[in-house]
């Protein structure tokens, strides 16, 4: 069934060089061609060379035509709507999520003459009722294009299956029909969310949460966890995906019988499916695991890569753009690596040394199993997750090779937990006892995976940032090493040595010329974090942060800091300033305390906390052994070796932005001022008492408002640069009237809204 095979990935194709690469109006020419030459190549080539062919060039046809259609009829009435307001009726397809005054949830609209279209709904007042997965809700909503965000296209919600974004107004009626029964599977997510909260002790909940329905959302907030998952390459653990599904397939085989898993499991499949919201990476491996039951019995000879076909066709068939989803991207490339390099690696690896005895042979087989496994699902994801992330794990195999078991022990017991604590909750208080102790054995094979992997993301090289050339280089050079041995080197493993060698040795010289170049790194860096504020100042092994936040963007500003510096061979800095807490100047800092060795935080005393940041900030400082450092009525002078830094004590002004810290850096004779959000009163205050004096780069103050950066400060400064950290924003930053301030004295004036990150190099001696 090769043909198969080749209609799904030809579909795939189609709809990538659509999405990618053509415009709209040249689709339905392009996908004629290739149904023609589809048709002359198998007539010319004919029997299975020609029907393969055929059948790749006619899928890849239907893949534009299908995307073209989607694009006029789907996204093209979901562009009408944006900007409207008015009453609709709504499909509830998941139960709603709260947290405070925030509320969300996402369904499809049910009105007459427009296409099912899929709804994203916010709210931020706290009136948006609880609704129920397959609740007909008669809603009020403003309607946003969900094709831009940020003040730039965007294919992330279109991807995922959303075609509008809204803000909830008001509910004038919720009612159940006849189809709200078909929505069961969802409503039972949220009756097991309840009672795996109910069940699970607290050092465990977010993990099974996320383990066993998907629900990620505490994960991402346990800054430790999400930062140990993303270096050792074990985040597909909590992402619901066909590791779920084998591990629930096991399940069911183990409590049925081999012979009657397929009566249970396929069921049991799609079930869980649908209650981890129809993700694309499980329904791939939901499709994939049907596919290979009805196979089977039917007794029909089919291949993995049939199934992986079938999935794409099923997926992209329902929504083309869903070809741009990562998670589906690294779902099917993973899938691939596992049936095309997995099986052959693991064949060689078993010839090699054979021990004896029945206990060393099996753990040997699990050893290469494992081994194979992890390096087949990561040859075709690096790529993706390079580009996406940024990073890449060097230490996943072996992270997999010790976890992966605790998972899979972890989402057994935990599971059969989070069912029976829902019959206890459904009136069988007796299997309560039963719930507990299932939770309580659960936990520990969960705790194992926690502490294993955070031990194993604090390994020195655990994992390489590409967003470093010569790290991407490396990558490359590996790539282009291993495929070459491939066509060209002969048989076997022993082809791959010399690529192997020579990219470990390559590997080395990179994080070696990253130390060499970190002693001769003497620079000022404004990251790009949207509207927000993020400055690394370097002086050879020196280092300090000024502020990190940012809002208007899709990247954490934490996130974008740590890149930066780990991509620089500084896993550790001597200073993180907050000139004060308001979210996008240090919604990030938590996230950077979390993941780089900071020896002291510098806070001004008494800051405006009203954006509820202090505290994971302070829980971040203590767990990682952060010194806490209040600047209140005196500056503050630090020697960071070459670099020195003087904290301006926060004016005693009223105003939030004005009672902030202004850094001043000296490298050298080479000066800058960074003055965080303090305004004109602030600025003539600290010139009035002789603070400032002359500087070659000012930062501006307060992302180029026209309350900051006064005639008189510029004119104290002099600065020979100008960066102004900015992003998509409704305020009109920057002005007019800033940078005309900014740039009256002939003054270079940068943004990094326009210039994107922005480096100043500075000489050694100043």
């Amino acid at each position: 069934m090769l043909s198969l095979t080749a209609a799904g990935f030809g579909f795939a194709a189609g709809a990538a060089a659509a999405h990618y690469l053509l415009p709209g109006a040249w689709l339905l020419w392009c996908s004629a061609a290739l149904a023609l030459c589809g048709a002359a190549g198998f007539l010319i080539l004919r029997g299975r060379r020609g029907a393969c062919f055929a059948a790749a060039c006619v899928f890849a046809a239907l893949g534009m035509a299908r995307y073209r259609a989607y694009d006029l009829r789907v996204m093209g009435a979901a562009s009408s709507l944006a900007g409207t307001q008015g009453a609709v009726t709504l499909r509830v397809l998941e139960g709603a999520y709260r947290d405070g005054d925030y509320g969300y949830v996402e369904g499809a609209l049910e009105q007459p003459g427009l296409p099912r279209l899929r709804v994203a709904v916010s709210d931020y007042s706290g009136a948006m009722p609880a609704f129920r997965a397959g609740d007909l809700a008669h809603v009020e909503l403003e309607f946003i294009d969900a094709a831009e965000r940020y003040g730039e296209s965007t294919d992330r919600y279109a991807s995922r299956g959303v075609n509008l974004r809204a803000y909830f107004i008001s509910a004038s009626g919720v009612e159940r029909d006849g189809r709200s029964p078909f929505y069961f599977p969802q409503e039972l997510a949220s009756r097991l969310e309840e009672a795996i909260r109910g069940v699970f002790p607290e050092d465990v909940r977010a993990l099974m949460l996320a383990l066993l329905i998907g629900e990620t959302r505490e994960t991402y907030d346990d800054l430790e966890l999400d930062n140990a998952l993303t270096l050792t390459g074990t985040a597909h653990v909590i992402s619901v995906s066909g590791m779920h599904l084998a591990f629930l397939y096991g399940l069911v085989a183990a409590l049925a019988g081999r012979r009657r898993a397929a009566l249970f499991g396929a069921p049991a499949a799609v079930i869980f499916t649908f209650m981890a919201g129809c993700q694309g990476a499980v329904v791939r491996a939901c499709v994939m695991l049907l596919f290979e039951m009805a196979a089977s019995l039917f007794e029909r000879d089919t291949g993995r890569l049939d199934g992986l076909g079938a999935a794409m066709l099923v997926l992209l068939a329902a929504n083309p753009v869903s070809v741009a989803s990562v998670s589906l991207q690294l779902s099917f490339a993973s899938m691939l690596g596992l049936i095309l390099v997995t099986p052959a690696l693991q064949k060689r690896l078993a010839k090699r040394f054979i021990p004896r005895g029945a206990g060393l042979r099996r753990a040997r087989w699990t050893l290469v199993s494992s081994f194979s496994s992890s390096v087949g699902a990561m040859v075709f994801t690096l790529p993706i997750l390079s580009r996406t992330f940024g990073c890449v794990s060097l230490i996943s195999p072996l992270a997999n090779l010790l976890t992966l078991w605790a998972a899979s022990a972890g989402f057994s017991v935990g599971f059969a937990a989070a069912v029976l604590g829902l019959l206890a909750s459904a009136g069988a208080p007796l299997l309560g006892f039963a719930a507990t102790a299932a939770a309580w054995a659960a936990a520990w094979p969960a705790r194992f995976f926690v502490r294993a992997i955070e031990l194993l993301a604090r390994i020195p090289f655990a994992a390489l940032y590409t967003s470093d050339r010569t790290a991407a280089a490396w990558l490359a050079f590996t790539y282009a090493a291993f495929a070459a041995a491939l066509l060209f080197g002969g048989k076997g493993l022993a082809r791959f040595r010399v690529p192997a060698a020579c990219s470990l040795l390559t590997l080395a010289v990179v994080f070696a010329s990253a130390r060499l170049e970190r002693a001769r790194d003497y620079s000022c860096t404004v990251l790009d974090v949207g509207q927000g504020e993020c400055v690394v100042l370097a002086a050879g092994d020196s280092a300090a942060v000024v502020d990190c936040g940012g809002v208007g963007s899709w990247d954490d500003a934490g996130d974008t800091a740590v890149s930066f510096l780990m991509s620089r061979a500084r896993s550790g800095i001597d200073a993180l300033v907050l000139t004060h807490l308001h979210s996008d100047h240090a919604n990030g800092a938590a996230r950077l305390l979390t993941a780089v060795d900071v020896e002291r935080l510098y806070l001004p005393a008494g800051a405006d906390d009203s954006d509820a940041e202090l505290a994971a900030i302070l829980d971040a400082a203590e767990r990682r052994g952060t010194e806490v450092v209040y600047v209140s009525e005196e500056d503050r002078s630090l020697e960071l070796g070459e670099l020195e830094l003087t904290l301006l004590a926060p004016a005693p002004l009223e105003s939030d932005n004005e009672r902030g810290i202004v850094a001043c850096a000296s490298v050298g004779e080479w000066d800058a001022v960074i003055t965080g959000d303090a305004g004109m009163r602030a600025e003539r205050l600290l010139i009035e008492r002789g603070a400032l004096g002359r500087a070659e780069l000012l930062v501006a103050g307060h992302h180029g408002s026209r309350y900051s950066s006064s005639f008189e400060l510029v004119e104290r400064l002099r600065p020979e640069t100008v960066v102004i950290s900015v992003g998509y924003n409704s305020y009109g930053h920057p002005t007019e009237d800033a940078i005309f301030r900014l740039s009256c004295l002939g003054a270079e004036v940068y943004r990094t809204d326009v210039n994107g990150q922005v480096t100043i190099r500075i000489d050694a001696d100043g």
